[in-house]
């Protein structure tokens, strides 16, 4: 029994069981007003044990349809996954959709391929520096807001990739009030249109 429980309480992120108030937190939404819509049958939802329960991947896909994606789109570049995980949380309530590398090379993939509202970039990278990185996202989206993270304010990396027109600079360690004032700062763009015509 007691495995069993073990079992259902790591499942994949997605296929996660969320409560109301998770819910709420999630779509900064007031308590009572996600009451209101899973009673209304508006939100994807089942009852367990007399309790509301929403499925994540069956939240996430609502969004999409009923918001049209308004979920702010975020990239975070760091080789440090406990970083991954303190940007995820803290952007949880600001309505954002974070996805996270570890290298300048997957950050490059992955911004040719989707057009993000905000991106935070750390300069020391395993593949290339930040500088680098910063000045290859700039060729591939010229508008991207980009904030650059670092532990060494002083460093000559910074004033490198200062350069290419950082939004911001946040210092190690990221305090989370920051990064969710950064993430309420920056305006929700528009899709780029891709030289593949997608």
């Amino acid at each position: 029994m007691a495995r069993r429980r073990m079992v259902q309480e790591a499942p994949d992120e997605r296929d996660r069981l969320m409560d109301v108030e998770e819910v709420a937190e999630y779509l900064n939404l007031h308590l009572m007003t996600v009451y209101r819509m899973l009673q209304s049958g508006v939100l994807p939802a089942r009852k367990v044990g007399g309790r509301w329960r929403i499925n994540k991947q069956e939240l996430d896909a609502w969004l999409e349809t009923h918001t049209g994606g308004t979920r702010k789109q975020v990239l975070v570049v760091d080789d440090d996954p406990e970083i991954g995980r303190l940007f995820k949380k803290a952007l949880q309530p600001e309505r954002c959709t974070v996805d996270f590398v570890t290298s300048g090379e997957e950050a490059l993939k992955l911004v040719s391929e989707k057009t993000y509202d905000l991106i935070f970039l750390d300069l020391l990278l395993p593949d290339m520096d930040g500088a680098r990185t910063f000045a290859q996202i700039r060729k591939i989206d010229p508008d991207a807001n980009v904030v650059l993270v670092t532990a060494f304010p002083d460093s000559e990396l910074v004033s490198k990739a200062m350069k290419h027109g950082a939004v911001s600079l946040l210092i190690k360690p990221v305090p989370v009030a920051e990064i969710r004032k950064l993430a309420r700062s920056v305006h929700k763009r528009a899709p780029r249109i891709s030289r593949h015509g997608h």
